[in-house]
């Protein structure tokens, strides 16, 4: 009897300890300050990005309209994502989202009353470890709000 308890705790031991380790590894690195409403489009895809590479996912997750600011990543992946290299190229005029609907063909903008893109150049390391091929490729941003009460929010991110 007393060998299965041995086993038991063993096997225990086994499982316990990586989960363990995993949880550990994958908290965040610091607690990310969300935008307030007079943070700026650009600082906001800063605090993005630092968020970001602190895997402080929840505030990335915040930061987003729907899924526009998750990274599909939590305290399980071992490799989440990192925005590094990451430089402002240009903040473009705010808009109407009526404006901003017409010129992107994007109904959903139209909910919106103000628009904002913001251009960058970064590096993505990916969840495999691996940076991309081209470092400083193009990548923008586009947030949006209701008011000027409001902060700024990422509605959508891609390259170009």
């Amino acid at each position: 009897m007393r060998w299965y308890w041995g086993t038991l705790l063993a096997l225990a031991l086994v499982v316990a300890v990586p989960i363990g380790g995993l949880w550990l590894w994958g908290r965040p690195r610091a607690n990310i300050t969300m935008p307030t409403a007079a943070t700026s489009p650009a600082e906001v895809v800063r605090t993005y990005a630092r968020a970001m590479n602190a895997r402080d996912f929840s505030a990335c997750k915040h930061m987003g309209v729907g899924d526009a600011g998750d990274p599909a990543a939590d305290w399980s992946t071992l490799q989440g994502p990192q925005m590094l290299d990451l430089k402002i190229e240009r903040v473009g005029r705010v808009m109407s989202g009526r404006q901003a609907a017409k010129q992107q063909d994007d109904r959903d903008l139209k909910g919106w009353d103000q628009v904002v893109e913001v251009q960058t150049s970064e590096t993505l390391k990916n969840f495999d470890g691996t940076s991309d091929p081209e470092p400083g490729h193009a990548f923008s941003f586009e947030l949006v709000r209701h008011d000027t009460s409001q902060p700024w929010r990422i509605y959508a991110a891609g390259e170009g």
